[in-house]
């Protein structure tokens, strides 16, 4: 693809995001299966059907057309289940819109089954705020979390050029449509400072990391981070990644190795003392646990040799980061490894085993909930709100527990309204089985 291929010339409209949920769900079973399973409490996927796309397709019980259907159907070719899908990007609902909504879902569960179909409303996360429907969709899912499930794609080992290059253009789409960027002045795939730039990189990251080596990027203008390939910690970590930060004009940013699904062990590392004496702290990032280092920020789009000295220091930080971890593996194994075990959810105990253990979903209900309560003191927590988008409603508020108290909790407490505040939720009965023993202690002494 030469210099002059740019991206989404024309405006993006509600159209484009039908189009890229027909393609993205008929080739990437990774990404069907996502979608269905934002719905695990109210639809059973069936085994043994042909799954089938559908735009605009025809209602059962109306002259109305649903934007997306997937539709699964037996070998006689009977439809067995459906999930219909809503796309909004500036327009709100027409006149019974989400009511007809409703009421095609409720006609095919008398057909198909209570658990045979169900609906999905797609939006910016601004937007959906403002698209009340009464429980006409069973889940509401963000443009944003779709960027955010690409993104984590995007960091996957071994990921074809091609792919990378077909995510980063779905990831650019996506953002124009929630409003992240102007559609029109979009900015070559491949910029040609910025290969420069790369090449240089690598050819000094093999002399100071020779037994790592630089993942290719598109160099396009999201190309803000090199990905290393190489470095593992088996067999107590299997699922690590290492990630050199540059940033967008940041003085500072970071280096880190991430830990697949351990982002709930971020405080109980910092705790443990095991970074004494160390330039490395734990954070969460998403579902990983991130061990990062400061690093100088480092600008792409410069002369390398402007930068040189820049890059050389995180490439020392790097090789100091990854030589500590493999020397203190079986130690950060041992404190994360039996925090897991300590912090194992137990399901709550009743007479009547009636009581669930909170699921993701229900927990972001209550934080939609408590966002439209502060909403309506005047006060809109859109930090939280982008987060939730972003990692999911439980990582959002561990997250916000592991770090010093936000702006928003000040504000909550002039408001004299702690009881919307993350900490005041989290020692609720109903989602303390959610959080460590340590988190709820923060939760109570932040509240003190």
């Amino acid at each position: 693809m030469g210099d002059e291929a740019v991206l989404f010339q024309d405006r993006v409209r509600e159209r484009d995001l039908d189009n890229f949920l027909i393609e993205e769900l008929h080739a990437s079973e990774i990404f069907r299966s996502w979608i269905i399973g934002k719905l695990a409490t109210a639809f059973d996927e069936p085994s043994n059907c042909e799954v089938r796309l559908q735009k605009s397709p025809p209602r059962i019980q109306d002259q109305r057309q649903t934007d997306v259907r997937i539709g699964w159907f037996r070998p006689d070719g009977d439809l067995a289940a459906c999930v219909l899908i809503e796309s909004k990007v500036t327009a709100g609902f027409q006149a019974g819109q989400a009511a007809s909504y409703a009421a095609e879902v409720l006609a095919h569960r008398a057909e198909l089954g209570s658990r045979s179909t169900a609906a999905i409303l797609i939006a910016p996360a601004s937007r959906l705020v403002s698209l009340p429907h009464d429980g006409a969709f069973d889940v509401e899912i963000s443009i944003e979390e779709i960027i955010g499930t690409l993104d984590e794609r995007l960091r996957e080992p071994e990921l074809s050029a091609e792919l990378s290059a077909r995510l980063t253009a779905r990831i650019d789409l996506l953002e124009a449509l929630c409003g992240r960027r102007q559609a029109s002045i979009w900015t070559p795939v491949t910029i040609e400072a910025k290969r420069n730039f790369a090449e240089a990189y690598a050819a000094l990251a093999a002399e100071i990391l020779p037994d790592l080596s630089v993942r290719p990027s598109s160099d396009g203008p999201k190309a803000l981070t090199r990905i290393f390939d190489g470095f593992d910690l088996k067999p107590e970590f299997p699922d690590v990644k290492l990630r050199h930060e540059f940033g967008s004009n940041d003085p500072v940013k970071y280096a880190n190795v991430l830990f697949g699904g351990l982002a709930d062990r971020a405080s109980a590392l910092n705790e443990s003392g095991v970074f004494s004496g160390t330039p490395y702290k734990a954070e969460v990032a998403g579902k990983s646990l991130a061990v990062r280092v400061n690093t100088p920020g480092i600008d792409p789009t410069l002369p390398f040799e402007r930068e040189r000295h820049n890059v050389v220091i995180g490439l020392n930080a790097i090789r100091s980061l990854t030589d500590w971890l493999a020397g203190n593996r079986a130690s950060i194994g041992e404190i994360a490894l039996q925090q897991e075990e300590q912090s194992e959810p137990e399901v709550p105990e009743r007479a009547d085993n009636l009581v669930r253990y909170p699921t993701e979903a229900e927990f972001k209900e209550q934080l939609w909930a408590t966002y439209r309560e502060c909403e309506a003191l005047g006060y809109k927590p859109t930090g939280m709100l982008e987060m939730m988008q972003r990692l999911g409603a439980i990582a959002t508020a561990k997250q916000l527990l592991a770090k010093p108290p936000s702006e928003g909790f000040s504000r909550l407490a002039e408001l004299g309204r702690l009881d919307l505040a993350i900490e005041s939720i989290a020692l609720e009965p109903r989602w303390s089985a959610l959080f460590s023993e340590a988190e709820l202690k923060i939760a109570r002494r932040r509240l003190r």
